[in-house]
């Protein structure tokens, strides 16, 4: 007879457990407690908005657009910085943190490109052809940019073009 009481208090309190994770989104939420060190929530990679065109596109719909090359636009830069546009070029970098800025490199020009406000990121891989949706600027890198760009896997210029991007497509 213990034996069935002692059975039946354990399920009960297995039961309220279960319920208690339940009721503060399981296992992951922990109900506002910090959760228990190596149980942090690990984010999920890249994921595309859409694919299409042999390939996927990342953050907000791309607009329709001709897509002008990182050596046109490098050509004269302030010729194309006024409005959005489209930019293409391969991959030649990724930041190897969390994706959120890539290099697009064309006959020996290069922009770097970051996305927007960080609300979306792109998968680590390079050489793949890529079309970017953004507006176009000539910066200056001060010794702490140059420092952490470099801590993320770049070799940052001094003076660089950069985009802004709203929209990535990567070729697959």
């Amino acid at each position: 007879m213990n034996k069935w009481i002692v059975a039946t208090m354990l399920a009960a309190l297995a039961a309220a457990a279960q319920a208690h994770e339940g009721g503060h989104g399981g296992h992951g939420g922990h109900g506002g407690h910090a959760p228990m060190a190596g149980h942090e929530a690990q984010p999920a990679g890249p994921t595309p908005i859409a694919t299409g065109n042999g390939g996927a596109y990342y953050g907000a719909p791309m607009p329709q657009s001709d897509a002008l090359s990182v050596s046109e636009a490098a050509k004269d830069p302030a010729a194309h910085t006024a409005a959005p546009r489209a930019f293409s070029g391969r991959i030649t970098e990724v930041c190897q943190n969390k994706g959120c800025w890539l290099v697009l490199e064309d006959n020996g020009a290069f922009a770097r490109v970051f996305m927007n406000k960080h609300s979306f990121s792109v998968p680590r891989q390079t050489g793949s052809k890529a079309v970017v949706y953004g507006t176009l600027t000539v910066k200056e890198l001060d010794a702490k940019e140059i420092e952490h760009l470099a801590s993320e896997g770049s070799k940052p210029q001094a003076q660089e073009l950069q985009i802004d991007a709203t929209s990535v497509w990567i070729g697959g």
